[in-house]
């Protein structure tokens, strides 16, 4: 059952913005161009952009882009904490009731695919967090490593285990937690979770970017050398100095894993800075093919390939919800 329910008064007022999509795709730039339109402020769906000093990797939102147009939900949360879905919507729910007692619209930008479904349509019936028996998968994930965990994933949870990557120790743990306390695999409440028969949460203008995908895979390449250019391997770096966790939840997201264990010199990590930039590449790719997978899978979602076409179909619908209102 969803325990964060927006009041009546937020429920009723006017629709908010939802840009999705996958990574690379240009959604942040979208959203900005939508604040010179229209007064809005920005809340990020992002579960990395979140944690206060994972930057470069996250694509986190410039210091000019965030004083220019106000931005929710970043930096919100040091490495060491937990910060999930539920915590997600809670916060989300109260930077936009906040947004709107200002008189602005809320536009609701990321790329979290779970963050979004359950901000929209409340959050799956799955039993909370065992920190006893997650512990002991975490044990069993340094001692065996995350793809054995995942094969085990396998056998009890097929259709989950096909959309988590064999090295997301966050997501593997978390099934095979679900699957021993319950008895049941965690797909089966996603399923019962049918976002086609539950009532919105919010009203919601909701835009999906998708460019080809040879345009998609070039954007993000190109976006990987440009982070390595700014200095991410010094970010992590200095991160691994500052005392973070190597194998805290946001030192093992896409990208900060790879360059964690490649700093580390851990078995399996890449021989090199130009294998480790392929490697990432290469992960980026693979992350947002199954991003794509899950946007499909959404209802109400309106989708272009450019952010041109998205902007006019945004300004307009703003338009008319303010002509509703009127």
């Amino acid at each position: 059952m969803d325990g964060h329910e927006p009041s009546r008064a937020t429920s009723a007022a006017a629709p908010i913005v939802v840009i999705c999509g996958p990574t690379a795709s240009g959604k942040s730039g979208l959203a900005l161009q939508l604040a010179e339109h229209v007064a809005c402020e920005l809340v990020s769906a992002d579960s990395v952009q979140v944690y206060r000093g994972l930057d470069i990797g996250s694509a986190k939102p410039t210091a000019a882009e965030r004083e220019a147009v106000p931005h929710h939900l970043v930096d919100v949360a040091d490495p060491s904490e937990v910060y999930d879905a539920g915590r997600f919507v809670e916060e989300a729910d109260a930077a936009i009731a906040a947004i709107r007692a200002q008189g602005r619209l809320p536009v609701v930008v990321g790329g979290t695919g779970m963050y979004l479904r359950a901000l929209l349509y409340g959050m799956i019936d799955a039993p909370p967090r065992d920190d006893a028996l997650r512990a002991e998968l975490q044990l069993r994930v340094e001692a065996e490593g995350t793809p054995a965990l995942h094969a085990e994933l396998v056998a009890v949870d097929p259709e989950a285990a096909v959309r988590i990557h064999p090295n997301d120790a966050v997501r593997v743990v978390r099934g095979l937690e679900v699957f021993a306390l319950t008895g049941r695999p965690q797909s089966a409440f996603f399923e019962a979770h049918d976002v086609k028969a539950r009532a919105p949460r919010y009203a919601a203008v909701q835009v999906a970017l998708a460019p080809a995908r040879p345009v998609l895979y070039g954007r993000i390449d190109a976006r990987v050398l440009d982070m390595f250019a700014r200095g991410w391997l010094a970010e992590v770096e200095a991160l691994l100095k500052a005392g973070v966790d190597p194998d805290a939840g946001p030192m093992r997201t896409l990208g900060y894993r790879a360059i964690v264990d490649f700093l580390l010199g851990r078995p399996g990590a890449a021989r090199d800075e130009a294998a480790l930039r392929v490697e990432i590449q290469r992960d980026h790719h693979h992350y947002a093919k199954r991003q794509l997978t899950w946007f499909r899978g959404q209802r109400e979602l309106r989708w272009f390939d450019s952010r041109g076409p998205a902007l006019r179909e945004l300004t307009a619908a703003v338009a008319v919800a303010r002509g509703d209102r009127r």
